[in-house]
Protein backbone atom coordinates (compact mmCIF):
# COMPACT_ATOMS: atom_id res chain seq x y z
CA UNK A 1 0.00 0.00 0.00
CA UNK A 2 3.18 2.37 0.75
CA UNK A 3 4.61 1.59 -3.01
CA UNK A 4 1.51 2.62 -4.42
CA UNK A 5 1.19 5.79 -2.57
CA UNK A 6 -2.39 4.90 -1.10
CA UNK A 7 -3.44 6.79 2.24
CA UNK A 8 -6.90 6.08 4.70
CA UNK A 9 -9.22 8.63 4.68
CA UNK A 10 -12.39 8.64 6.61
CA UNK A 11 -14.92 10.71 6.70
CA UNK A 12 -18.73 11.47 7.22
CA UNK A 13 -21.03 11.18 4.19
CA UNK A 14 -24.41 11.58 3.87
CA UNK A 15 -24.52 10.56 7.23
CA UNK A 16 -22.34 7.43 7.01
CA UNK A 17 -18.92 7.16 8.01
CA UNK A 18 -16.68 6.13 5.13
CA UNK A 19 -13.41 4.48 5.14
CA UNK A 20 -11.76 4.42 2.28
CA UNK A 21 -8.01 4.21 0.32
CA UNK A 22 -7.18 6.90 -2.25
CA UNK A 23 -3.47 7.58 -3.47
CA UNK A 24 -5.11 10.90 -4.92
CA UNK A 25 -2.68 10.63 -8.07
CA UNK A 26 -3.47 13.00 -10.68
CA UNK A 27 -4.67 10.43 -12.93
CA UNK A 28 -8.20 8.20 -14.50
CA UNK A 29 -10.08 6.87 -11.37
CA UNK A 30 -10.27 3.29 -10.58
CA UNK A 31 -12.28 2.10 -8.17
CA UNK A 32 -12.50 -1.73 -6.72
CA UNK A 33 -15.20 -3.00 -4.79
CA UNK A 34 -14.12 -6.01 -2.33
CA UNK A 35 -15.92 -8.95 -1.11
CA UNK A 36 -17.44 -10.27 2.12
CA UNK A 37 -14.36 -12.40 3.60
CA UNK A 38 -11.90 -9.25 3.72
CA UNK A 39 -11.61 -5.61 4.07
CA UNK A 40 -10.28 -3.68 1.12
CA UNK A 41 -6.68 -3.48 2.33
CA UNK A 42 -6.80 -7.26 2.57
CA UNK A 43 -8.48 -7.67 -0.86
CA UNK A 44 -6.52 -5.31 -3.42
CA UNK A 45 -3.05 -4.96 -1.74
CA UNK A 46 -1.43 -7.67 -4.46
CA UNK A 47 -2.71 -5.18 -7.23
CA UNK A 48 -2.60 -1.76 -6.06
CA UNK A 49 1.57 -1.19 -7.19
CA UNK A 50 0.57 -2.33 -10.27
CA UNK A 51 -2.76 -0.26 -11.35
CA UNK A 52 -1.01 3.08 -9.27
CA UNK A 53 1.26 3.12 -13.10
CA UNK A 54 -1.91 4.85 -14.46
CA UNK A 55 -4.89 5.24 -12.33
CA UNK A 56 -5.83 7.01 -9.36
CA UNK A 57 -7.09 3.96 -6.98
CA UNK A 58 -10.04 4.45 -4.57
CA UNK A 59 -10.68 1.55 -2.25
CA UNK A 60 -13.52 1.99 -0.13
CA UNK A 61 -14.37 -0.41 2.87
CA UNK A 62 -18.18 -1.16 2.40
CA UNK A 63 -20.58 -0.66 5.06
CA UNK A 64 -20.48 -2.95 8.31
CA UNK A 65 -16.26 -3.61 7.27
CA UNK A 66 -13.45 -1.87 8.50
CA UNK A 67 -14.42 1.39 9.88
CA UNK A 68 -17.24 2.59 7.60
CA UNK A 69 -20.71 2.38 9.63
CA UNK A 70 -24.02 3.53 8.65
CA UNK A 71 -25.64 6.39 10.28
CA UNK A 72 -29.03 4.02 10.47
CA UNK A 73 -29.61 0.67 9.88
CA UNK A 74 -28.58 -0.56 6.54
CA UNK A 75 -28.28 -4.07 5.39
CA UNK A 76 -29.04 -4.13 1.57
CA UNK A 77 -26.93 -4.67 -1.49
CA UNK A 78 -28.81 -1.41 -2.77
CA UNK A 79 -27.46 -0.09 0.44
CA UNK A 80 -24.33 -0.60 -0.61
CA UNK A 81 -24.54 0.46 -4.06
CA UNK A 82 -25.92 4.20 -2.66
CA UNK A 83 -22.80 3.91 -0.45
CA UNK A 84 -20.41 4.05 -3.47
CA UNK A 85 -22.97 6.69 -4.88
CA UNK A 86 -22.29 8.96 -2.43
CA UNK A 87 -18.29 8.48 -1.98
CA UNK A 88 -18.30 8.96 -5.73
CA UNK A 89 -20.22 12.08 -6.02
CA UNK A 90 -18.07 13.61 -2.62
CA UNK A 91 -14.76 13.24 -4.82
CA UNK A 92 -16.44 14.64 -7.60
CA UNK A 93 -15.80 11.55 -10.07
CA UNK A 94 -17.77 11.89 -13.04
CA UNK A 95 -16.13 8.93 -14.56
CA UNK A 96 -13.64 6.01 -13.91
CA UNK A 97 -13.12 2.37 -14.15
CA UNK A 98 -15.35 0.33 -11.44
CA UNK A 99 -14.37 -3.68 -10.55
CA UNK A 100 -15.56 -5.72 -7.81
CA UNK A 101 -15.24 -9.31 -6.61
CA UNK A 102 -17.67 -11.60 -5.25
CA UNK A 103 -20.12 -9.35 -3.17
CA UNK A 104 -18.35 -5.93 -4.45
CA UNK A 105 -19.00 -7.58 -8.29
CA UNK A 106 -22.94 -7.86 -7.29
CA UNK A 107 -22.78 -4.13 -6.20
CA UNK A 108 -20.77 -3.05 -9.19
CA UNK A 109 -22.92 -4.74 -11.44
CA UNK A 110 -25.48 -3.10 -9.93
CA UNK A 111 -24.18 0.36 -9.51
CA UNK A 112 -23.09 0.33 -13.34
CA UNK A 113 -26.86 -0.54 -14.53
CA UNK A 114 -27.99 2.43 -12.19
CA UNK A 115 -25.56 4.91 -13.03
CA UNK A 116 -23.84 3.46 -16.78
CA UNK A 117 -22.76 7.31 -17.96
CA UNK A 118 -20.48 7.41 -15.04
CA UNK A 119 -18.45 4.07 -15.59
CA UNK A 120 -16.06 3.68 -18.79
CA UNK A 121 -15.14 0.00 -18.16
CA UNK A 122 -16.35 -2.50 -15.60
CA UNK A 123 -14.62 -5.89 -14.02
CA UNK A 124 -16.34 -8.48 -12.37
CA UNK A 125 -14.22 -11.54 -10.56
CA UNK A 126 -15.73 -14.42 -9.35
CA UNK A 127 -19.45 -12.84 -8.35
CA UNK A 128 -22.96 -13.86 -7.74
CA UNK A 129 -24.71 -12.36 -10.90
CA UNK A 130 -27.80 -13.97 -12.21
CA UNK A 131 -26.88 -17.17 -12.31
CA UNK A 132 -26.22 -18.48 -8.37
CA UNK A 133 -28.97 -20.99 -7.27
CA UNK A 134 -29.86 -22.51 -4.13
CA UNK A 135 -28.33 -25.90 -5.05
CA UNK A 136 -24.93 -24.11 -4.88
CA UNK A 137 -25.73 -22.64 -1.03
CA UNK A 138 -26.34 -26.16 -0.50
CA UNK A 139 -23.76 -27.97 -2.08
CA UNK A 140 -21.54 -25.28 -0.30
CA UNK A 141 -22.80 -25.91 2.93
CA UNK A 142 -22.40 -29.60 3.19
CA UNK A 143 -18.97 -29.39 1.91
CA UNK A 144 -17.70 -27.57 4.26
CA UNK A 145 -20.27 -29.00 6.63
CA UNK A 146 -21.86 -25.91 8.10
CA UNK A 147 -25.37 -25.36 8.80
CA UNK A 148 -26.18 -22.20 7.28
CA UNK A 149 -23.95 -20.36 5.11
CA UNK A 150 -23.64 -16.99 7.29
CA UNK A 151 -21.52 -19.46 9.93
CA UNK A 152 -19.30 -20.01 6.90
CA UNK A 153 -19.02 -16.47 5.83
CA UNK A 154 -19.16 -14.75 9.24
CA UNK A 155 -16.70 -17.61 11.26
CA UNK A 156 -17.68 -18.03 14.59
CA UNK A 157 -14.21 -18.69 15.71
CA UNK A 158 -10.42 -19.41 14.27
CA UNK A 159 -11.27 -22.91 12.94
CA UNK A 160 -14.11 -21.43 11.30
CA UNK A 161 -11.78 -18.90 9.30
CA UNK A 162 -9.80 -21.50 8.37
CA UNK A 163 -12.35 -22.82 6.45
CA UNK A 164 -13.57 -19.75 4.82
CA UNK A 165 -9.91 -19.29 3.59
CA UNK A 166 -10.36 -22.54 2.10
CA UNK A 167 -13.07 -21.83 0.16
CA UNK A 168 -11.52 -18.72 -0.75
CA UNK A 169 -8.38 -20.14 -2.02
CA UNK A 170 -9.11 -23.86 -3.10
CA UNK A 171 -6.45 -24.51 -1.19
CA UNK A 172 -6.03 -26.62 2.09
CA UNK A 173 -4.20 -24.62 4.73
CA UNK A 174 -1.93 -26.60 7.11
CA UNK A 175 -1.07 -23.57 9.57
CA UNK A 176 -2.75 -24.51 12.74
CA UNK A 177 -5.95 -22.21 13.55
CA UNK A 178 -4.53 -20.40 16.28
CA UNK A 179 -2.51 -18.70 13.86
CA UNK A 180 -5.56 -16.98 12.43
CA UNK A 181 -7.42 -15.37 15.77
CA UNK A 182 -5.68 -11.95 15.30
CA UNK A 183 -7.06 -12.00 11.68
CA UNK A 184 -10.42 -12.90 12.88
CA UNK A 185 -10.55 -10.78 15.93
CA UNK A 186 -9.91 -7.17 13.64
CA UNK A 187 -12.62 -8.79 10.63
CA UNK A 188 -15.19 -10.49 12.88
CA UNK A 189 -15.18 -9.76 16.65
CA UNK A 190 -17.43 -6.78 17.27
CA UNK A 191 -19.10 -7.30 13.97
CA UNK A 192 -21.01 -10.29 13.65
CA UNK A 193 -24.51 -9.31 13.72
CA UNK A 194 -24.15 -6.60 11.28
CA UNK A 195 -22.12 -9.64 9.06
CA UNK A 196 -24.41 -11.95 9.31
CA UNK A 197 -27.64 -9.51 8.65
CA UNK A 198 -25.49 -8.23 5.68
CA UNK A 199 -25.33 -11.81 4.53
CA UNK A 200 -28.84 -12.39 5.14
CA UNK A 201 -30.01 -9.62 3.34
CA UNK A 202 -28.00 -11.21 0.15
CA UNK A 203 -28.68 -14.29 -0.03
CA UNK A 204 -32.84 -13.14 0.61
CA UNK A 205 -32.42 -10.92 -2.21
CA UNK A 206 -30.57 -12.99 -4.84
CA UNK A 207 -34.42 -14.35 -6.65
CA UNK A 208 -35.08 -10.91 -7.34
CA UNK A 209 -31.29 -10.01 -8.78
CA UNK A 210 -31.61 -13.18 -10.76
CA UNK A 211 -34.34 -11.52 -12.60
CA UNK A 212 -32.30 -8.41 -13.33
CA UNK A 213 -31.68 -6.60 -16.96
CA UNK A 214 -28.37 -5.65 -17.73
CA UNK A 215 -28.02 -4.07 -20.72
CA UNK A 216 -24.67 -2.54 -20.46
CA UNK A 217 -22.74 -0.82 -23.40
CA UNK A 218 -19.41 -0.36 -21.88
CA UNK A 219 -15.75 -2.49 -22.25
CA UNK A 220 -16.78 -5.52 -19.45
CA UNK A 221 -14.23 -7.94 -18.02
CA UNK A 222 -15.41 -11.35 -16.34
CA UNK A 223 -12.24 -13.20 -14.28
CA UNK A 224 -13.05 -16.44 -12.71
CA UNK A 225 -10.84 -19.20 -11.02
CA UNK A 226 -11.47 -22.61 -12.73
CA UNK A 227 -11.57 -23.64 -9.09
CA UNK A 228 -13.97 -21.33 -7.18
CA UNK A 229 -16.08 -23.63 -4.97
CA UNK A 230 -18.82 -21.00 -4.52
CA UNK A 231 -19.56 -19.47 -7.64
CA UNK A 232 -18.56 -22.23 -10.58
CA UNK A 233 -16.47 -20.79 -13.67
CA UNK A 234 -19.53 -22.22 -15.67
CA UNK A 235 -21.47 -19.93 -13.79
CA UNK A 236 -19.25 -16.85 -15.06
CA UNK A 237 -19.61 -18.10 -18.30
CA UNK A 238 -23.26 -17.92 -18.22
CA UNK A 239 -23.07 -14.86 -17.47
CA UNK A 240 -20.59 -13.85 -20.11
CA UNK A 241 -22.80 -15.38 -22.92
CA UNK A 242 -25.59 -12.64 -21.31
CA UNK A 243 -24.01 -9.85 -21.40
CA UNK A 244 -22.99 -10.03 -25.58
CA UNK A 245 -20.43 -8.73 -27.69
CA UNK A 246 -18.69 -6.16 -25.48
CA UNK A 247 -17.60 -8.49 -22.60
CA UNK A 248 -14.66 -10.68 -22.49
CA UNK A 249 -13.72 -13.71 -20.06
CA UNK A 250 -11.39 -15.04 -18.69
CA UNK A 251 -10.70 -18.29 -16.53
CA UNK A 252 -7.35 -18.53 -14.17
CA UNK A 253 -6.29 -22.10 -14.25
CA UNK A 254 -6.29 -22.64 -10.67
CA UNK A 255 -7.60 -19.88 -9.22
CA UNK A 256 -10.18 -19.98 -6.02
CA UNK A 257 -12.79 -17.69 -5.32
CA UNK A 258 -10.42 -14.89 -4.44
CA UNK A 259 -8.71 -15.43 -7.64
CA UNK A 260 -7.04 -12.10 -7.24
CA UNK A 261 -5.00 -13.39 -4.03
CA UNK A 262 -4.05 -17.13 -4.90
CA UNK A 263 -3.43 -16.59 -8.58
CA UNK A 264 -1.99 -12.72 -8.53
CA UNK A 265 0.54 -12.78 -11.07
CA UNK A 266 -2.02 -14.59 -13.80
CA UNK A 267 -4.76 -12.35 -12.55
CA UNK A 268 -2.70 -9.00 -12.51
CA UNK A 269 -1.63 -9.47 -16.39
CA UNK A 270 -5.40 -10.40 -17.59
CA UNK A 271 -6.21 -7.00 -15.60
CA UNK A 272 -3.59 -4.91 -17.06
CA UNK A 273 -4.21 -5.99 -20.55
CA UNK A 274 -7.83 -5.04 -19.88
CA UNK A 275 -7.13 -2.27 -18.52
CA UNK A 276 -4.99 -0.92 -21.51
CA UNK A 277 -7.03 -1.22 -23.95
CA UNK A 278 -8.93 1.66 -25.82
Amino acid sequence: MNNASMKLNREVIQGDTVEYWDNELDKPALILIHGFGATTRFQWFRQVEMLSEKFRIILPNLLHFGNSVPGESKYEVTDQVQFVKNLVDELKLENFTLGGISYGGLISIEFANLYPNQVKKLMIFDAPIKFMYASDIENVCTTFKVSSVEDLFVPATPKGLKKLWYLSSSKRSFIPSFFFKEFHEKMYVGSQIEKRKLMTALLAGMDEYAKHDYDLAMPILLVWGSNDMLIPAERGKMLFDYLGENAEFHVVFKGGHMVNLNKTKEFNKVVKGFLSEN
